[in-house]
């Protein structure tokens, strides 16, 4: 049972299809010391071995009242992570993160309880591969930390404690995350950054982001690594990242994305990703994607994408509201 939850994760590789459109992390409000951010959709998936619907919702909720720069502030959060597929196959459950925050200003804020993996949320750029959320979660153990998907796959129950801070325009994260459920006992340390470089003259606004994440599970010690950067002109953003996992394979994954925004409602994205693992046979994925805003960050997504070494084409028509 130990392992039994990593090797399923290996399978992913060889169906894994993806492009990368990019999710903007900005709180649908703050009010009062409260704030959400996240997504949840609903979508109808065909890869030509299988079809059916999905549903996704990845959500954060934050509440943290009369926070001040200078001063002690205590606060909760609640995290929720849950997937389900109609049929027979992919992962049905849901995780949640809930978290007690002591912050101190501007000499950061410690969350205990189950936060999440400063490797998963708050420094990496959030994504939807091919705006498609079955897709995104199917790649996500070769681009995201460990930790979120095996709480999805095995329904474990993660806890630990998280440290934030910011120092100009550099912020830096670490955190402890453990798993000690249902056979499986594992310690994941993780240390993030991102710092920003603000837009001069025709130079764009850059964004440079990494991160490390160290799994311990008494029998293997193994690491995990992650470096990009994001440039924003206009009306065009546009990224590219290397990723490297030794669990639960070992590969290395490089990745170029785009997105366009035509107008305040239209935009399309574009990205090209390749999977390259020690053991088998590159896989490169291609695709394009295009979303259509209404009110209050609802949407509707149509996407397509496609790859070498037998990936299946898929297409992907979702409906959604990102917080």
């Amino acid at each position: 049972m130990k392992h039994s939850v990593l090797v399923a994760i290996g399978t992913f590789l060889i169906s894994a299809q993806s492009v990368m459109a990019e999710v903007d992390q900005k709180p649908l409000f703050s009010l009062g010391g409260v704030s959400i951010s996240g997504y949840a959709d609903l979508s109808y998936f065909d890869d030509e071995t299988n079809s059916g619907s999905f549903a996704r919702a990845d959500i954060d909720l934050t509440y943290l009242p009369n926070r001040s720069p200078s001063s002690f502030s205590l606060g909760l959060s609640l995290g929720f992570d849950g997937a389900r597929q109609s049929g027979s196959g992919g992962i049905n459950s849901g995780v949640f993160y809930p978290a007690v925050l002591f912050d101190f200003g501007d000499s950061g804020r410690v969350s205990v309880g189950a936060p999440r993996s400063v490797m998963n949320r708050g420094y990496i750029p959030t994504s939807v591969f091919a705006l498609n959320s079955r897709l995104d979660l199917q790649l996500s153990p070769f681009t995201d930390s460990v930790v979120p998907y095996l709480a999805l796959a095995g329904d474990y129950h993660p806890y630990g404690i998280r440290y934030d801070t910011a120092f100009g325009n550099t912020e830096i994260g670490i955190s402890f995350n453990r798993i000690s459920d249902s056979g499986l006992d594992a310690d994941f340390y993780a240390m993030a950054f991102s710092h920003t470089f603000e837009s001069s003259g025709r130079i764009p606004e850059l964004d440079l982001f990494g991160a490390v994440e160290r799994i311990d599970t008494g029998t293997l010690n193994t690491r995990n690594y992650s470096l990009g950067i994001e440039a924003s002109f206009d009306n065009l953003d546009v990224g590219f990242r290397i990723d490297e996992r030794n669990l639960p394979l070992d590969t290395r994954t490089a990745e170029l994305y785009g997105r366009m925004q035509f107008t305040t409602a239209l935009s399309t994205s574009a990205s090209v990703i390749n999977i390259n693992p020690d053991i088998g046979s590159s896989v490169t994925v291609y695709g394009i994607a295009v979303e259509y805003l209404f009110v209050n960050n609802t949407y509707f997504n149509a996407s397509y994408s496609d790859g070498s070494n037998g990936v299946p084409r898929n297409i992907d028509l979702s409906v959604g509201w990102r917080f």
